[in-house]
This record gives structure tokens, sequence and C-alpha cells, in this order.
């Protein structure tokens, strides 16, 4: 067994110097931290949690726990037009966790907040008899009254996704077992969908005065566009042969469309899932030219009826699919992906 590790003692190793570049986290020598948004700008806070077993395999390397658990949430205010500012940490951690694997984790996280230029700015960190997990607090910002809000859709917006869907379900089976690849590079690189998400925050961050609504997809994109359309009082129609996949996905997929359909539920894909007027095409384009982050035309929103759902689609020749419950539940048991 591991022997315990003192709580002030980790903070001062391995936490304290990811503060070092932000003076409002005070050395994490205080109860709370201070953050005061840039003049013009309003604050934008979200949280995730992810377990071991749950969310993430048990046995998952240190340092792709911490890269996953921060970007997670990176890419919750991505889809808000925002840019990172720092964020809290709260870990629970279980018997079986070392000193080594702090110091990967704590490396891990060091590394993350050089590529995305944020700092820790506190939190908190105790024993669990539990499977380990990890909650993060992000703060970012944007320009006053831009956040992009998933209430913000309107009849006729074209709907687009950003990057491609379903490889990091198709990931999550290779690491299952559950999916054997052609080669080695397909399957590295799917594996690596799922364990290191890619969040678009210079992407997002563009889409503000862009996009009416938006949201990150991690339950599925059929999912997340439904939480689009509820918080809308609309609906959505997409094609199916118009969602982007990899061609890793696509080897994967070949012919068979009822496993293609289910990419469109299988979640933790961390695209910008956005509705944008149609006479915005061009400057969408513009964005994703500049960017390098493709966005994808899918679909379209439409008023909301009758239907018992509010996402509908449909295959090349019209037909619409079954798309079952569209996306993860938290709630029902399942295997690890979803946060």
């Amino acid at each position: 067994m591991a022997q315990p590790i003192d709580e002030f003692g980790l903070i001062r190793r391995f936490f304290a110097p990811l503060a070092a570049g932000e003076a409002g986290a005070l050395d994490l020598r205080d109860d709370a931290a201070i953050l005061r948004p840039d003049p013009g700008c309003d604050l934008v806070l979200s949280a995730d949690t992810i377990i071991a077993g749950v969310h993430f395999p048990e046995d998952m390397n240190a340092g792709d726990v911490a890269r996953r658990a921060l970007r997670v949430n990176l890419s919750d205010i991505a889809s808000k037009g925002a840019t990172p500012r720092g964020y809290m940490l709260a870990l629970q951690i279980s018997d079986a966790i070392d000193e080594n694997w702090l110091q990967d984790f704590a490396d891990g996280l060091a590394g993350d907040q050089e590529t995305y230029r944020l700092g820790l700015l506190g939190g908190d960190t105790t024993r669990t008899p539990g499977p380990l997990a990890i909650s993060i607090s992000i703060v970012g910002q944007v320009s006053e009254n831009n956040m992009i809000q998933r209430a913000g859709a309107r009849p006729g917006d074209d709907v687009y996704v950003t990057g491609t869907i379903g490889d990091a379900m198709l990931g999550l089976a290779v690491l299952q077992g559950r999916l054997v690849p052609p080669d080695v590079v397909t399957r590295d690189g799917l594996v690596t969908r799922f364990v290191l998400p890619q969040p678009r925050v210079a992407a997002g961050s563009r889409l503000v005065g862009l996009a009416h609504a938006a949201a990150d997809v991690s339950d599925g994109l059929v999912a997340d566009l439904g939480h689009i359309c509820e918080a809308s009082g609309l609906a959505a129609d997409i094609c199916l042969e118009d969602v982007p996949l990899s061609d890793a996905a696509r080897s994967a997929v070949t012919v068979d469309q009822p496993l293609r359909l289910s990419l469109l539920a299988g979640g933790d894909d961390y695209e910008i899932v956005f509705t944008a007027p149609v006479p915005l095409r061009t400057d969408i384009a513009s964005v994703a030219r500049e960017t390098g982050v493709a966005m994808t035309h899918i679909g379209e929103v439409v008023e909301r009826d009758s239907r018992d759902r509010p996402v509908r689609v449909f295959d090349g020749s019209g037909r619409e699919l079954d798309t079952g419950h569209g996306g993860y539940r938290h709630f029902e048991r399942q295997v690890p992906q979803g946060t």
C-alpha cells in the first residue's frame, strides 16, 4: 500500500508550482483566490467531474488523466466563445495513488497550462475510499454580453459542427477490445481522440458575433444539439451523410449505417455544435480556414412541432432514422465515457 501523503506537503510539492503564474492564487496559501476580468469582459464559469471507471479507464496514465480532466472543461468554455483565465481543482485520491502518480498528474496539468495559457487558482485535496475523482471548475472570459448560449438558435439557422464526430467512441471501443483497427496508425489515432480531446478554444472564440447558439459535444451530437433546441424552443433536422467523419472512422464504419448512426450518440467528441444565420456562411468558412478547424454544415433549425424528439436525422434519400435516446445519460449505468 502506498504511504500516506500529507495534504499540505502535497499542495506545496505538486500543485503550488502550477499556480506560480497566477497572482490571484496567492501561492495556494489561502482558502480562496482573487480573479478580476479584463475591462469590458464577463467571466464565464463551468465545472466537470471525471471518475475512474466511469469516465476513463482506471489504468489510464496519470498525465493523460490530468490533461483529459482539464480539456473537457476547456471545451465547455470554448463553446461559449470564451478564452480561459484559470481553474480550480478538487482531487479525491484513493489509497492506490502514490507520489509518482501525483508527479505525472501535475506534469500533465503543467503541459496543458502552457498550451492553453491558464493557471491553477486553488482547490482541495482529500482522500476517498472510493475511486479516484477529479473535479475542475474553470473560469474563462468573453466580451461583455457576448457569451454564446444554448438558448439563441433561430428558425432557418444553419447547423454546423467543428472537426469530426465519432472517433472518441471508436477509440473507447478499441481500448475495451471491442474494435480491432486495420493498422497501428488508425488505432493510435482513434485512442488519442478518446484519451486526449482537442478543445476548440481558438475556433470557439472566433464564433462570437457569428453563432446564435452553441454547445460542446460531450454527450453526443444528437443529444447536445437537442440541448440547444430545447433551450431555444425549436428543433433541428440533420443529414447523416453530412456529419463529418475522419478517415479512421470511415474505415471502421464502411457501409454499416447503424454503426455510423451510433457515432452521432457516442459522446466524448468535444467538438462544438452551433447554429448561425444563412447569410454568414462565407464568414464561417473564413473562420474555419483561418483557425484550421473544419466547420461542416450538417442541417438546419426548424420550428418545433408535435414531434417527439427535438432532433431528427435523415439519410441521403430523406428517410428519417431512429437515433434511440440520442446520447450519453449520466445517471444510467454505462461504459466509461461522456462528461
